[in-house]
């Protein structure tokens, strides 16, 4: 009777997929799906959400729950197989922060300056903490304005930093230039420690240490107990302007080699115990604003003014092949069975052949039919700077919302349970169903 009693309690209990419980999936930001072997030869739209809202930030998945924070200020969880509401969370700020969720609690960080640590089956607080504030990155004479008034806002400044749980401890940058290790029972703080910039990268994980770029165009290798600096590895500065200058990207680990791109044009491959340069990849000027995905042999990055995603040898950064996306790729690419999926800022997906680079699958969404303000040239299918920027640098301002109006993927698809997960800059969170 104890032996079927115990058969009847664990059949009783639900089983859950493997999660995708933060940005890019796992501590180390690989973008890898763990387990899925069957090829896919596209997917099919199967459901969506919609918020209501801008969406920068990824969605993750934990334990039947969906979560996606929004730029109203919300936090959502769905429930991931009938795709609707299960709770939703308001926060003082917008959420530009991918959630992390671990043992039972969500964390993320909102544009007020705040930590929030919530119960992930209801979303009731558990504890906060404050950053001495969040903002968008700014500098003096940006994209050719006039360097005699006020610091001028970075409109392509997407993103926050998103939290990394390991070992008891929430690590996470602020735009105040500190990276935090918080306490994941109650919100203290264990340490922190300042770069040079503000800190809207991701940390990942790299064995003893976690590693995160900075505003300062720096990488920095920090031991996770203590906060103490292990290395330190600077990429271009150009201040005249500050385009070409700082990391936005979110580092990937893999084995014994960090990969991180910068916004001065290239890419890099860093040796994770000290920081020196493996080879480096040069981007022809594109900012590699997106977090690669690795592989067994290569590693998957998106570009922006160059429009591709890029595969290269991740020993040697030879290029394997390249796709065109047309537009800017900020979105991290995921890499699942036999294919990568692209995101791009024209509203469009694409499921490539990992080994080849050739599209299997193509999906759009109906904003890009519609085009608002002709920003999309539709006999080349590429952007029309010419047009977008017509009115001087500030009209970047309103071109760079047109473009999120195309259906853009700022952030990055996940996935879960058998299901890929993407969420637009005009709110809608969709779910695709493989096709094998």
């Amino acid at each position: 009777m104890r032996r079927l009693a115990l058969l009847l309690a664990f059949l009783a209990t639900p089983s859950f997929a493997a999660d995708w419980p933060m940005f890019m999936g796992d501590p180390a930001h690989t973008g890898r799906a763990a387990g899925e072997t069957r090829a896919i030869k596209g997917f099919r739209l199967a459901g969506r959400f919609d918020v209501h809202a801008a969406i920068h930030a990824s969605p993750v998945a934990a334990q039947g729950r969906v979560f996606v924070g929004a730029e109203n200020g919300n936090l959502y969880a769905l429930d991931a197989k009938t795709r609707t509401l299960q709770w939703l969370y308001h926060a003082r700020g917008g959420i530009a922060s991918t959630p992390a969720v671990a043992d039972g609690t969500v964390y993320f960080l909102d544009r007020a300056g705040s930590v929030h640590a919530l119960k992930a089956d209801d979303g009731s607080p558990r504890w906060t903490f404050r950053t001495q504030g969040e903002a968008v990155f700014a500098a003096h004479g940006m994209f050719g304005m006039p360097r005699d008034g006020q610091p001028v806002p970075d409109p392509w400044d997407l993103y926050l930093s998103s939290p990394l749980v390991h070992d008891g401890k929430v690590y996470v940058g602020s735009s105040d230039g500190h990276v935090y290790a918080l306490d994941t029972k109650d919100g203290k703080l264990a340490w922190a420690w300042r770069t040079g910039g503000m800190v809207h990268s991701s940390p990942a994980l790299a064995g003893g240490n976690i590693v995160v770029g900075s505003w300062d165009g720096a990488v920095y290798a920090l031991d996770a107990r203590t906060g103490e600096q292990r290395w330190r590895h600077q990429t271009g500065v150009e201040q005249k302007t500050s385009i070409m200058f700082g990391i936005q990207s979110s580092p990937a680990v893999d084995g014994d080699t960090v990969y991180v791109g910068s916004r001065d044009g290239f890419f890099y491959a860093l040796d994770a115990a000290g920081g020196q340069p493996k080879w480096r990849y040069d981007a022809q000027g594109s900012w590699v604003v997106g977090t690669p995905a690795v592989d067994g042999d290569s590693v998957y990055v998106g570009t922006s003014d160059t429009g591709l995603l890029l595969a290269l040898d991740k020993r040697t950064g030879r290029e394997r092949y390249r796709f065109d996306t047309k537009v800017w790729t900020f979105a991290s690419p995921l890499r699942v069975a036999d294919v990568v999926v692209a995101a791009s800022m024209k509203g469009e997906l694409h499921a490539l052949d990992a080994a080849t680079g050739r599209a299997r699958w193509s999906w759009r969404g109906d904003a890009l039919a519609v085009n608002d303000g002709r920003v999309i040239d539709t006999a080349t299918g590429k952007l029309d700077t010419k047009h977008m920027y017509e009115g001087g640098p500030h009209a970047l301002y309103s071109a760079v919302e047109y473009v999120k109006r195309l259906g853009a993927f700022v952030g990055s698809p996940a996935w879960y349970d058998g299901q890929l997960i993407a969420a637009t800059a005009t709110g809608e969170v969709l779910f695709f169903e493989p096709q094998r």
